[in-house]
């Protein structure tokens, strides 16, 4: 019986999707996250032949879940009437992407508002859900709704927006899961980095979106202070969060058997850096409580880094 978090890492699929697997294997992942389409394109090439089919046996040798990313292109809220439809379109071919390969979930960022305001933003991320759903009725695939920062005017950030969002989509919010990111709820001001934060954490997360809802875990260390609204990813341990949060979570009973993807930047020497993080969370599995959190001094530049994709909502 799963007694734990399943932990694993997002893994290219340059060369095809099959090829996520044997890097995912060795690094040591039991689950995997991947792109199914671009991640920054509105268009996407059909399958290679014998792609999905090469997925699928490959798929087996992993004991966890796996699902992919949707673009970052997609904002379900968006105040432009092109950009709003081509979101619904490719959040529909996200889907069934994922479902041709037999994916289990596909994670979402809702959407930024734009100016036009939270509640007609999650209004309008609801409505799209809905027509996302009647669109690809039938498909086992699942949604998962990602905790955001809450940079610029991205919704999501916050679990009472996670819950309206739910709420609003009707029979469409049923199917909906929510993927916590914890780089991402550390920027938006949930303070993991204690055991009194962590424990408000995920009691504040029963009561509103609830835990049986939880179906994910993107787990990154992060650059920048709690609350700051920054999404900049680090290494296990190395930033702002520490080992403890990672520590509760990994002997977290409530958490057995969930997927846990890291999402950390390439190291210095500008490899992957899965295979040294998962490592460094199996070493807390079992193992004495860590010291609290560090406070690593990011250079101002570091701050004012921005990739392209968290540049596009603000």
């Amino acid at each position: 019986m799963l007694w734990r978090v399943l932990l694993g890492a997002h893994q290219s699929v340059l060369g095809g999707a099959f090829t996520a697997i044997p890097r995912a294997l060795e690094d040591g992942c039991e689950t995997i996250q991947i792109f199914a389409r671009p991640s920054a394109q509105w268009r996407a090439r059909p399958f290679a032949s014998g792609e999905v089919e090469r997925f699928r046996s490959e798929r087996v040798k992993l004991p966890g879940p796996v699902m992919s990313h949707a673009s970052y292109l997609i904002n379900l809220c968006a105040t432009d009437s092109v950009i709003l439809d081509k979101s619904r379109t490719a959040l529909g071919e996200e889907l069934s992407r994922a479902e041709d390969l037999g994916l289990d979930y596909v994670v979402l960022h809702p959407g930024a508002h734009l100016g036009a305001g939270e509640r007609d933003g999650i209004t309008m991320i609801a409505e799209s859900l809905a027509a996302v759903r009647e669109r690809t009725r039938g498909l086992r695939v699942r949604l998962l709704v990602e905790l955001t920062a809450g940079q610029g005017s991205n919704l999501g950030c916050r679990f009472e927006q996670v819950q309206a969002i739910l709420s609003q989509a009707g029979a469409a919010g049923g199917d909906l899961g929510l993927c916590f990111d914890t780089c991402h709820a550390h920027a938006a001001g949930y303070d993991l980095s204690t055991d009194e934060g962590y424990d408000r954490t995920f009691a504040e997360l029963e009561r509103t979106v609830g835990l049986e809802r939880l179906k994910a875990f993107h787990l990154n260390d992060s650059k920048a202070p709690t609350g700051s609204r920054v999404d900049r990813h680090a290494e296990i341990g190395d930033g702002y969060l520490g080992l403890l949060p990672f520590w509760r979570l990994v002997n977290d009973p409530r958490f057995a058997g969930i997927p846990g993807v890291l999402e950390t930047p390439p190291g210095p020497d500008r490899q992957t850096s899965f295979k040294r993080n998962l490592e460094r969370l199996r070493a807390l599995i079992g193992a004495p409580k860590p010291p609290g959190p560090p406070k690593p001094q990011i250079p101002p530049e570091e701050d004012k880094k921005r990739s392209a994709q968290q540049r596009l909502f603000d």
